[in-house]
């Protein structure tokens, strides 16, 4: 069972991928309808794994619901249920065109506004994380700090008024510290892809996977 668990993902993790990175270097009309099977194959096990996620998002809740008898968890397991059964019933029974009323309704009324909270939280955490990088504790931290509030000023009409020498001085900050910062950004990240990549040729990244 374990050979079973860990060789057949490295199989198809393999087929799929070595002729999708061919059809980048090989141009051959076989090699692209190959790729374009492989694609609808893809998206087909794609949407079978978010259905076990939803599967997997109730099994969870429930076992929640039983492990915590509160209030607050019997409303979130039946708001969880009453929702998800609104989206079932709209997909059986109202026609499949997006700018329908109903279809609206859901997309502004839930998915719009969870996006929006999603995002404002994302900043939240990114202002926060941005305070804590660019506390002066440190000469990198401290050059980091220095840089990035004077293109803060520079961005703001108040300080560009009163010192106009901000601008010249922030284009250069982003033209070739930042720019030198985010080549080698690219590069590494440029690596660490390949890296990841030959880790799952080879069974070895452990996220492939999950299993030991």
């Amino acid at each position: 069972m374990a050979w079973y668990k860990r060789e057949v993902p490295l199989l198809i993790i393999i087929i799929f991928t070595i002729p999708t990175l061919a059809s980048r270097y090989i141009i051959d009309d076989t090699l692209k309808l190959i790729v374009k099977e492989l694609g609808m194959w893809s998206t087909i096990i794609s949407n079978v794994g978010w259905g076990l996620g939803v599967v997997y998002l109730f099994q969870g809740e429930y076992h929640n619901t039983k492990m915590n008898r509160t209030i607050t968890q019997y409303a979130s397991f039946a708001t969880l249920i009453v929702f998800s059964l609104l989206l079932v019933v709209m997909a059986a029974t109202l026609p499949g065109d997006i700018m329908n009323a109903s279809y609206l309704w859901v997309y502004y009324g839930f998915y719009r506004a969870q996006t929006t909270a999603f995002y404002g939280l994302m900043f939240l955490y990114l202002g926060s994380g941005t305070y804590r990088v660019l506390r002066a504790r440190s000469i990198e931290s401290t050059v980091m700090m220095v840089a990035g509030l004077l293109y803060l000023f520079r961005n703001a009409s108040m300080f560009q008024m009163y010192f106009p020498w901000l601008t010249p001085l922030g284009e250069w900050i982003i033209n070739y510290p930042n720019k030198a910062a985010t080549i080698a950004a690219t590069i590494c990240s440029t690596f660490g892809s390949l890296l990841i990549a030959m880790r799952q040729l080879l069974g070895r990244e452990r996220t492939a996977i999950e299993v030991r």
